[in-house]
């Protein structure tokens, strides 16, 4: 951190804050005022797994339990997702893609790229690699 900086701009929080502000209002712009990141990042997963409980969603998307059952709520209202009670534990619900989501996914994936392609354009290749690989290591991925 330089000593030039002023505050608050020299604090990763609010810079943090500050690039997700500019990532939702790309969102909204570019890929959906319907559909937010989070849910399609569970579109994503959804369709790279299969299914999966509401469990195995919150540990997929870092999310806790109670934000994920409501986004599925919402999302199996829009037809984007389905829910059953697992037939081995009846305490699980397990949670599929349904086709109206599978080509929502399909339908948003380039616009998904697009918005980050414009989100990070200021930076050089490498730059962006280098925010992915330190954003991942201050989340301990």
């Amino acid at each position: 951190m330089s000593d030039t900086e002023q505050e608050p701009q020299r604090h990763t929080g609010y810079l943090i804050r500050r690039a997700q502000q500019a990532h939702l209002a790309a969102w909204s712009r570019i890929v959906s005022t319907e559909i937010t990141s989070v849910q399609y990042s569970i579109l994503v997963v959804l369709d790279r797994r299969g299914s999966a409980s509401q469990r195995e969603l919150c540990d997929e998307v870092d999310l806790d339990r109670s934000t994920v059952a409501d986004l599925v709520t919402r999302m199996e209202r829009r037809g984007l997702v389905a829910r059953e009670r697992d037939s081995a534990d009846a305490r699980r619900n397990v949670v599929t893609l349904t086709e109206r989501g599978l080509a929502e996914r399909i339908r948003l994936q380039p616009l998904v790229a697009e918005a980050n392609a414009q989100l990070t354009a200021a930076l050089t290749d490498e730059q962006r690699n280098a925010l992915r690989s330190a954003l991942n290591a201050m989340l301990g991925n």
